[in-house]
């Protein structure tokens, strides 16, 4: 879906249907294997995708290392990455980077 207004939506994420919950281990080592960039969309892909011109994001071969539940391989063999997924890994890491410049404020 390709929409130009504004669209609200809410993922289910309810702890009571959850089971097994693990908080994410090394989320900060993980995070450094990843990178963020700039880059331009190659011309001629019109099939694949729309997008076009300079554009931010991530890699999503990276991305699969590190956090595979994040990366889909479409019907075209491209890799695609759900960037909501993301989100708990960065959530994890600045919790350990906090963690590290307390011990360093506390020396």
């Amino acid at each position: 879906i390709k929409a130009g207004g504004d669209i609200i939506a809410y993922s289910t994420s309810d702890e009571r249907l959850k089971e097994n919950v693990q908080t994410i281990q090394n989320a900060l080592s993980k995070v450094e294997l990843i990178s963020g960039n700039t880059y331009d969309w190659k011309e001629g892909f019109d099939n694949i995708h729309p997008h076009k011109g300079n554009d931010v994001g991530v890699i999503a071969q990276e991305i699969e290392k590190v956090l595979p539940q994040s990366v889909t391989e479409r019907e075209n063999g491209y890799k695609a990455v759900n960037y909501e997924k993301i989100v708990p890994l960065l959530i994890e890491a600045i919790k350990e980077l906090s963690a590290k410049v307390k011990e360093l404020e506390n020396k």
